[in-house]
């Protein structure tokens, strides 16, 4: 990784635990005026994650409500593991590369959507199709479990910041993921390629960025 990726990487850690408009005065310090909200919003989702800044916002009454799934989320159980990886270069890098395969099999904005309520139900809408079901929240290890009458899902962590959650899961989660919601096709070429792109680094989990729907 280039010496300013590692300074930056350095400098956004201290800067997660100040305010948004201070975090965002930082990166641009240090990627320039020219880098615009959208990548530079990318760039702390991605290390608040990692370090687990978001987690004080991550609860029960934060989850409830509609989102719909915006992009790929890439996390790292730890600050070492994503360095060992390369950084946040090779994060985005990996969900770069996974953003047309996800597209193939059906996660692309406007085709899923997620809905939580107070009372532990929930339903999420796949491809114009709609599912009720029922949700587990286990605040200490922040993680979540959907439970639906059709078929099981594997717990997923979650990460709420603001407006954005993730749910991630450890790689050997994902693909069966995929194939337990029926979104794998006969042509197995989308599913290799994320069951590969997956597994590209220890500690690495990959899943699902979704934006609040108000």
């Amino acid at each position: 990784m280039k010496r300013h990726g590692l300074a930056a990487t350095a400098v956004l850690c201290c800067a997660l635990t100040v305010s948004g408009c201070g975090i965002i005065k930082t990166v641009r310090t240090i990627f320039g005026a020219k880098k615009t909200v959208t990548s530079i919003v990318k760039v702390v989702k991605i290390i608040g994650s990692v370090l687990g800044q978001f987690n004080s916002t991550t609860s029960k009454s934060a989850l409830v409500g509609n989102w719909a799934y915006e992009e790929p989320a890439i996390q790292f159980a730890t600050q070492s593991l994503l360095d060992k990886a390369g950084g946040v270069d090779a994060s985005q890098a990996v969900a770069d590369n996974i953003t047309p395969y996800f597209k193939t099999l059906g996660f692309k904005p406007g085709n899923i959507a997620l809905s939580f309520r107070e009372d532990n139900t929930c339903s999420y809408t796949i491809a114009g199709r709609t599912f009720e079901g029922t949700y587990d929240y286990d605040d200490e290890n922040k993680k979540i479990t959907l439970k639906t009458p059709l078929f099981p899902l594997p717990a997923a962590y979650l990460s709420i910041a603001e407006d954005q959650m993730a749910l991630t899961f450890d790689s050997s989660k994902i693909v069966s993921l995929i194939q337990t919601m029926g979104l794998a096709s006969k042509d197995q070429t989308p599913v290799s390629a994320v069951s590969s792109l997956a597994s590209s680094y220890d500690g690495m989990k990959t899943g699902f960025t979704f934006t609040r729907v108000k």
